[in-house]
């Protein structure tokens, strides 16, 4: 069983002094990466039986440095007979971590600034989890950083300071520790994934080229082809996966298909007129692909919308395609800003003219103002996702804006929750962004400086993206313009390239549009997994009685009517079969991220889950 600590009392103090409980976003982490975990308190830690049945325990900054001597010695026992313990840059069980200090860096000028790097070393924990095209590319950290040195642990990672230079001290460390293991990271993890999702905030009144998402963005002058929080999460994943660990798979079976990479489908239109959607719309069911476009439904000169009749959406949903709500903000006077009314204005507007809320939206020209209040907002108004946040790190008034972009501008290719600051008690808000990754990729029509743009063809260009996202098993959205579509023949020929590819590729992928893909990160986050365990006894430890037999057991809740897939890493396993409520499943084994992975499809509802196992023959498998 994995969990973690998340004192709510800690949390409270925090937030009474103006300050972020960052280990709150411990609970987006695992839910990120489909990991079912038990939350624990200080409290729960002083017990005598707390740790019972815990095989895998994250302990973040703020929580780490509260630890008593009580808590010290259980954590101390529980590692010595078989615990796995993670931490993230606090004091007091530096002999468990295997390192001692030898200082500390201070994050300035604010909780926004990059205080340091890291750079991987070579371990079966670190294997081929940074894209190695980019490995010249250290990895970020948003954090104070404790400067700690190697006593018996190993390096996994090598600190650099902020300018980039390399230190003699380490970022992340790996210790085995009597019949356990301990993993420590010399930063705060879920603060730097945190801020690396949602970036810094946007002033009011910064104006409509200085409101972009893309600003908000903290990745710096470093390479956007890094997903950086990415990184860092399926470190966090294989530190976890000592023990037999389930993650619930980012991506839905399509049938009895296990896909490699999921990809959905987005573009804006604006004001019309009609025909636009409905000709990019047929060229997109063509290709056998979702769309979702976002459409307006005011403009304050004219006091109307897109003119898409109720006929034409009919169309396009025959298409199996989705319509949503672009929103304008600028006001009678051209004046731009976001607020609570304009938003619940045009949502009422457009509901109004079709039928039903929108569930996932796109601002104006992927404008954003303050930190989560946007999101508040439309949560309060029933929408359900954002699709604005566009991490290319430039103003609205660059003349490289509108290029062709592909970007992990905030970390990640996955859809992520919303956390609110200190002033709303660190909540996660129940709404979701879905950053733009790949933007007008393949064509250069998108640019417009020249006549040129409109006839350059560059379909080599959606490549790269599919690769990733194809290794990386990625959610990634490609955005294209339906005027694009329709009036620029080499926009077309890129999206047929992409086909074409992942047909060369021989790569199973699963389309959808926006609405679709945020249904089914709910429904996955309403969802669970979790290994059953034997235990007898009164002991805290890890010994045989809670290890799972060489059969591994779970029990599966799946929301998805579809079903879902379940992944779990069996390093010295051989799997003969897998039983769902006694009925064979869908699996197969792939060897990624310096060990075997098995992964296998769970149908719809509750479910026994018995994975027949054998220990490796290893003169069988060489």
């Amino acid at each position: 069983m994995l969990a973690y600590v998340m004192d709510n009392q800690v949390r409270t103090e925090l937030n009474q002094q103006k300050q972020n409980c960052w280990e709150v976003y411990l609970a987006e982490i695992c839910e990120m990466l489909g990991a079912r975990a038990n939350v624990l308190s200080l409290d729960d830690l002083e017990k005598p039986r707390a740790l019972a049945g815990i095989r895998t325990l994250i302990i973040g900054t703020q929580s780490g440095a509260r630890i008593s001597d009580k808590i010290a010695s259980q954590l101390d026992l529980w590692v010595r007979n078989g615990g796995v313990l993670i931490g993230f840059n606090f004091q007091g069980l530096d002999h468990i971590f295997g390192i001692k200090s030898s200082g500390q860096i201070t994050q300035k000028p604010d909780h926004y600034a990059i205080s340091g790097y890291f750079e991987l070393r070579e371990h079966p924990i670190t294997q081929d989890i940074h894209p190695i095209l980019f490995s010249e590319q250290k990895l970020l950290i948003l954090s104070d950083i404790r400067l700690t040195q190697l006593d018996t642990a190993v390096e996994l990672g090598r600190l650099y300071d902020p300018a980039g230079g390399e230190m003699s001290e380490s970022a992340v460390t790996w210790h085995s520790y009597g019949s356990g293991y301990a993993g420590y990271f010399a930063f705060d993890l879920a603060k730097t994934v945190w801020l690396l999702h949602q970036g810094r905030p946007i002033e009011q009144g910064s104006g409509n080229a200085a409101s972009k998402t893309s600003l908000m963005s903290v990745v710096g002058n470093n390479s956007r082809k890094v997903p950086f929080a990415d990184i860092l999460a399926y470190l966090l994943q294989n530190m976890m996966s000592v023990y037999p660990q389930p993650f619930i798979y980012q991506i839905p079976p399509n049938l009895d298909q296990i896909p490699d990479a999921l990809l959905y489908w987005t573009g804006d239109e604006y004001y019309g007129p009609a025909q636009l959607s409905l000709q990019a719309s047929d060229f997109m069911k063509e290709k056998g692909l979702p769309y979702h476009i976002n459409i307006a439904s005011y403009h304050p000169a004219t006091g109307k919308g897109h003119p898409l009749s109720l006929e034409e959406l009919n169309h396009i949903q025959r298409n199996g395609h989705e319509v949503s709500l672009w929103f304008y903000m600028r006001d009678e006077k051209d004046e731009f800003s976001i607020t609570e009314e304009k938003i619940k204005t045009q949502l009422d507007l457009f509901e109004q003219s079709f039928g039903y809320r929108p569930i996932s939206t796109l601002m104006h020209a992927t404008n954003w103002q303050g930190w989560t209040e946007p999101a508040r907002w439309l949560t309060q108004q029933g929408s359900k996702a954002d699709n604005s946040f566009f991490g290319a790190g430039l103003p609205g008034d660059h003349p490289g804006f509108n290029n062709p972009h592909f970007t992990f501008g905030y970390g990640t290719s996955f859809p992520y929750y919303f956390y609110e600051d200190y002033e709303h008690g660190n909540k996660k808000l129940d709404f979701i962004e879905q950053p733009i990754i790949c933007y007008e990729l393949g064509h250069r029509g998108s640019i417009a400086q020249s006549p040129q743009d409109k006839t350059t063809a560059a379909p080599e260009d959606v490549h790269l993206p599919i690769n990733m996202a194809v290794k990386y098993h990625m959610t990634m959205n490609f955005f294209y313009h339906p005027v694009y579509i329709v009036k620029f023949p080499h926009c077309r020929k890129a999206i047929e390239e992409i086909v074409r590819y992942i047909d060369y590729m021989q790569a199973s992928i699963m389309h959808m549009g926006n609405d679709q893909l945020c249904q089914w990160w709910n429904v996955r986050t309403a969802s669970s997994v979790h290994v059953e365990l034997e235990e007898e006894g009164e002991n805290t430890s890890i010994g045989e009685d809670q290890k799972p037999a060489s059969d591994i057991r779970l029990t599966t809740d799946c929301q998805n009517e579809s079903g879902m897939i379940i992944k779990i890493a069996i390093p010295e396993l051989e799997v003969s079969n897998v039983l769902c409520s006694d009925q064979e499943t869908t699996f197969r084994i792939k060897w990624e991220f310096g060990r075997n992975w098995l992964y296998f499809i769970v149908p719809h509802g509750l479910h026994q889950i018995v994975i027949l196992t054998s220990e490796l023959d290893y003169q069988k498998a060489e």
